[in-house]
């Protein structure tokens, strides 16, 4: 997959700054909900109680977003115990490829939770106490970024691991961390 194909422009430079915008987009209206929340609240002694309702939508989006981007960036949580432990690079690999599957995996279950429970909210259309704002706005991002998006990123490490275990290939561009922009 040479640097110019359409797939890895799209992989690792168009849908990394997809979710970099709407971070930020996701960002702006939560700080600013949050602002004039406590603004409200201690200053002017008038709690807005539907705050809390609205607030969930930017908060879940920038969340799950975040959560993708750091499938993408591989700088997710994780724990190199292993990498100390084992010192034959071969080993290592093979560490990160179970790692990596085991991870794929629960992914996958991640991908199908958010999908059942989209298409649950589509159903039913649950919505908020006080404001009867639809919950789908907000936990749609369980299914669509998260799941979808992270699960995109997951799967593709995987692939790219089992390629240089397996065949021995070089390792596919990748997140920040691997030099991917």
């Amino acid at each position: 997959m040479g640097d110019s194909s359409f797939l890895n422009r799209l992989l690792y430079r168009w849908l990394p700054r997809l979710m970099r915008v709407l971070m930020v987009v996701a960002a702006v209206p939560l700080i600013l909900l949050i602002f004039a929340q406590v603004w409200l609240c201690y200053v002017f002694q008038l709690p807005l109680l539907w705050v809390e309702e609205v607030a969930i939508t930017p908060a879940f989006w920038m969340y799950m977003t975040g959560a993708a981007y750091a499938a993408y960036d591989k700088s997710h949580i994780r724990v190199g115990v292993l990498d100390i432990a084992v010192k034959d690079p071969r080993k290592q690999l093979t560490w990160r490829f179970i790692a990596s599957v085991i991870t794929f995996g629960l992914a996958m279950l991640f991908l199908v939770w958010g999908f059942n429970f989209f298409m649950q909210d589509l159903a039913f259309g649950p919505q908020t106490a006080t404001l009867r704002y639809p919950l789908i706005y907000a936990r749609s991002s369980f299914f669509l970024s998260a799941g979808l998006l992270g699960g995109l990123y997951f799967t593709l490490d995987s692939i790219d691991l089992a390629r240089q275990l397996f065949w021995h290939k070089a390792p596919l561009k990748s997140g920040l961390n691997q030099g991917g922009e």
